[in-house]
C-alpha cells in the first residue's frame, strides 16, 4: 500500500504495526462492537443505553478511518447475526461512517494533549450531528414509514426527530462521558503510544513535548 494511501486510511501508530498486530487489534475491536451492540446495555427511563458509539469512536480515533469503518460495520452486522433483534442493516453503514469520521478528525494538525482532546471533541460533535441527528434518524424514519407506518402516522420527519433526539442525546452523552474518561487515561499513559504523533511533536516556541513512545 502506498505511503500516501496508508496515511489517509490509518493513523501513524496503526501503520507502524505489523500485519499480525493490526489484525489482532481489529479483531478485538470488532468483538467489542459485537458485545456492545447485542449483549451490553443499561436500562434508563424511556430508552436503553448502549456503548456502540464509544467503540466506533476509539476504533477510528486510535487506528484511522478505514479501521473505524470496518469495526462499526462488522460489529453491527455480526451482532445482528448472533442476536437478531430490531437492528436495521443500514445502521451498520452509519456506524461505520461514524468510526471513519473519528479517524478523519484525528488527521487534523493539532498537537499536544490539548490537540488530542480538541480533535476528539470535534469528531464527537460531527458524529452527533451527522450520524445521530441526521443519518440514523433518516434511516429510522424511513424504516418506520415502510414497515410500521402506524407508529409515525401524521408525524413529519421533524416532529419525529425532535422526539427521537430526547432519548438519543442521553445515549450519546453517556458514550461521550465514557470516551472522555478513557481518552484521558490513554493520553496520559506511556504504555501504548497511541498518541505519540501528537505528544512527540515540537510545540510552539520550540518547546519539545514528551518523547515518542514506541508501539509494543
Amino acid at each position: 500500500m502506498s505511503s500516501k494511501l496508508s496515511r489517509a486510511l490509518f493513523t501513524g501508530y496503526f501503520a507502524s504495526l505489523s500485519s499480525a498486530k493490526r489484525i489482532a487489534y481489529l479483531a478485538v475491536f470488532v468483538a467489542l462492537g459485537v458485545v456492545v451492540n447485542s449483549f451490553v446495555e443499561i436500562s434508563a427511563p424511556s430508552t436503553k443505553i448502549t456503548f456502540t458509539y464509544f467503540v466506533c469512536f476509539f476504533a477510528g480515533f486510535l487506528f484511522g478511518p478505514l479501521p473505524g469503518f470496518l469495526v462499526g460495520f462488522l460489529g453491527d452486522a455480526i451482532g445482528f447475526l448472533l442476536v437478531p433483534q430490531d437492528v436495521y442493516w443500514l445502521f451498520g453503514l452509519t456506524l461505520g461512517l461514524f468510526g471513519a469520521i473519528a479517524g478523519a478528525f484525528r488527521k487534523l494538525p493539532l498537537r499536544g494533549r490539548a490537540g488530542i482532546f480538541g480533535k476528539a471533541l470535534a469528531a464527537l460533535a460531527a458524529g452527533y450531528l451527522l450520524i445521530t441527528c441526521f443519518l440514523n434518524s433518516v434511516v429510522n424514519y424511513g424504516y418506520l414509514q415502510l414497515f410500521m407506518p402506524s407508529v409515525v402516522e401524521g408525524k413529519t420527519f421533524w416532529v419525529f426527530l425532535s422526539g427521537r433526539l430526547i432519548t438519543q442525546t442521553v445515549v450519546y452523552a453517556a458514550n461521550v462521558a465514557a470516551a472522555a474518561v478513557v481518552l484521558s487515561v490513554l493520553a496520559a499513559s506511556r504504555l501504548f503510544g497511541f498518541f505519540r504523533e501528537e505528544l512527540s511533536a515540537r510545540g510552539r516556541g520550540g518547546t519539545k513535548a514528551e518523547p515518542a513512545v514506541r508501539p509494543f
